[in-house]
């Protein structure tokens, strides 16, 4: 009875910690972003009202002097709410009565110190590594394509157009074609030059894991095509499957990257032909290190060496700035139609995700795709609400480039008339979002 117990609360810790680690990180980034708002209101001598985390119902909340701290139900958001905010103020400390400048630097705070702390987090990563990555070619692995027309020692500038900050960049912007043909720029000798449809062996991805001759964790596309978790594949283009490897062998061996699958469900056939599965690029090239990191890697602690900190410095700027190319590219991509609604995740969607990650990430004991999550999540927010959309922060700072512009201040009402529009529209789209994510939870299907 007791053992049972034992063994029935470490099951409940080992759901609950994940859960724990993404409410508390997710509630991180999210109080980092107001606490710039607030710190430079505060040095800026505003009234700030109230300072809150979260959204909805006030759990505890401390009045201060003048400004009220509360943390709300639901970890979703935050805010700062400044005197003069959104409405005229008579009080000469109103935030509507400062300076333009200031009112600036106050709004684009908060996203800023969410790329700060997306850079702690990159710092965090590079440095937990065995080297410091570069651009330049190494050597190639054995049957690689890439060698007919790369070689060693070439440094990568670019691909397909796009500049390589880091050896991170290769793997991202190679996985945005899907042709398995790029165009290099590299530096060879000290001359550029372009390389055009640099070939690169590509292998079909399952989208599902198989074990025991059935298939589970499916993906939403799969599930849209109408495969389930617990079919039993019998056949993949006509070729009965009896093993992992056969199936595996299968499926990579397939050049137009959809197949035709046979399959067991209870006791019924079902055929599915033309089912689109994703497609893997095969990374089949090495690159020279920087520098080998050797501090903390023994039994007693070690401070880094000057090279140590030069290059994990560099790297992790390099790094932070991949990730926050990543979030506007992946943008462009959503509005040229590469992207649907299913690949778009908001709270409870990310919130799955961290959770997924976490659960992994304890298990394992390897934190570095967590950090790696985390450091994606908070420059993605600090980009995102400086995009010039109203009620985001840089719609309010589009106004104010506006009042430089035109040297006399916009009537308060006409923002706040094209902020509420904003904001309603931003949270029908939040909403469509979640509802999405909430479906897609329940049924592994969303809505597009």
């Amino acid at each position: 009875m007791y053992s049972a117990t034992l063994l029935t609360l470490a099951a409940v810790k080992a759901k609950a910690l994940p859960i724990i680690i993404g409410v508390l990180f997710f509630g991180l980034i999210i109080a980092i972003h107001e606490f710039g708002h607030f710190i430079f209101a505060k040095l800026f001598k505003v009234k700030v009202n109230e300072f809150a985390i979260g959204m909805g119902p006030t759990i505890l909340k401390k009045q201060g002097k003048e400004t009220k701290y509360a943390l709300r139900l639901f970890p979703i958001g935050g805010f700062v709410s400044m005197e003069g905010e959104g409405e005229e103020s008579d009080d000469e400390r109103a935030y509507c009565n400062q300076k333009t400048w200031k009112k600036m630097i106050i709004i684009s705070a908060g996203a800023v110190m969410n790329l700060i702390l997306g850079l702690i987090l990159c710092f965090i990563l590079v440095s937990s590594q065995d080297a410091v990555g570069t651009n330049r070619i190494s050597g190639f692995y054995e049957d690689a394509m890439s060698n007919s027309v790369l070689q060693v020692d070439d440094e990568i500038l670019k691909i397909d157009g796009k500049r390589v900050f880091s050896n991170y960049d290769i793997t991202f912007l190679m996985q945005r074609n899907a042709s398995g043909k790029f165009d290099f720029t590299v530096n060879r000798n000290g001359e550029k030059i372009t390389l055009e449809d640099v070939p690169f062996q590509k292998f079909t991805s399952g989208n599902f894991s198989y074990k025991d001759m059935a298939i589970s964790n499916v993906s939403a596309k799969l599930k849209k095509a109408g495969l389930k978790d617990g079919d039993k594949i019998l056949s993949v283009n006509g070729k009965g499957v009896a093993t992992d490897d056969e199936l595996i062998a299968i499926i990579r061996t397939d050049e137009d990257f959809t197949v035709d699958f046979e399959i067991l469900r209870g006791e019924e056939k079902l055929s599915f032909d033309d089912v689109s599965l994703a497609t893997v690029t095969i990374f089949d090239f090495t690159v020279y290190p920087d520098c080998y990191i050797t501090f903390n890697k023994g039994e007693k602690l070690e401070l880094p060496t000057v090279n140590e900190i030069r290059a994990i410095s560099g790297e992790s700027v390099n790094y932070a700035l991949s990730l926050g190319r990543m979030v506007y590219l992946s943008l462009f991509d959503l509005i040229r139609g590469q992207y649907g609604l299913n690949d778009l995740s908001g709270p409870i969607g990310t919130m799955s995700i961290i959770t997924d990650v976490a659960e992994e990430s304890v298990e394992t004991m390897d934190y570095s795709t967590l950090y790696m999550l985390f450091a994606m999540i908070t420059i993605n927010i600090g980009l995102f609400n400086l995009l010039p959309i109203p009620a985001l922060d840089g719609g309010h700072l589009f106004f104010m480039f506006v009042e430089l512009i035109v040297r006399r201040k916009i009537p308060q009402k006409y923002v706040s008339w094209v902020s509420a529009a904003g904001l309603v529209l931003l949270l029908i789209f939040m909403a469509v979002i979640s509802a999405n994510d909430l479906w897609k939870w329940i049924s592994g299907i969303g809505f597009m």
